[in-house]
C-alpha cells in the first residue's frame, strides 16, 4: 500500500542549483509548489539587466499565471539550491483543485492580488 508521501513523490520534480525551471516568454503548462529548497524568479529589465522578483521557499508557489490566462511566462525561474523539489500541477490538476478545494482558490487569488499590489507599488515609486 502506498503512503501519502510515496504517492506525492510521483508528482515531485528535483532540480540542481542554477537549473532552469522555465524561461520568460515561453508558454507554460504547469504551476509549481516549492516542496523544499529555493527558487529565484527574475525578469530581464529594460536595460537588459536581470531583476530579481522573488526568492521562493517551501510552501510558496509560482507559474500559476500561465494556467490562468494561457499567456507566456512573465519571468524566468531557476533553482537556487541543489535538490530543490517542486510539486508540479498541470492545468487539469490545477482546475480540479480550484473546483474541489475553495480554500486553494482563495490562496491563489490572494497571492495574485498581493503580487499585483507589489507591482503597482514598485511602478508608482519609479
Amino acid at each position: 500500500m502506498e503512503t501519502e508521501g510515496t504517492l506525492l513523490q510521483k508528482f515531485i520534480e528535483t532540480y540542481k542549483k542554477s537549473e532552469v525551471i522555465f524561461v520568460e516568454g515561453t508558454l507554460g503548462g504547469e504551476m509549481y509548489i516549492v516542496y523544499s529548497g529555493k527558487v529565484v524568479l527574475y525578469t530581464q529589465g529594460a536595460s537588459g539587466r536581470d531583476k530579481i522578483l522573488a526568492t521562493l521557499e517551501a510552501g510558496d508557489f509560482f507559474g500559476e499565471m500561465a494556467l490562468v490566462d494561457d499567456s507566456p511566462r512573465s519571468a524566468t525561474a531557476i533553482a537556487e539550491e541543489d535538490d530543490t523539489k517542486l510539486l508540479a500541477l498541470d492545468k487539469t490538476k490545477f482546475t480540479y483543485l480550484l473546483r474541489h478545494q475553495p480554500d486553494f482558490a482563495l490562496v491563489v487569488m490572494g497571492k495574485l492580488s498581493q503580487r499585483l499590489r507589489e507591482a503597482n507599488k514598485a511602478i508608482s515609486s519609479e
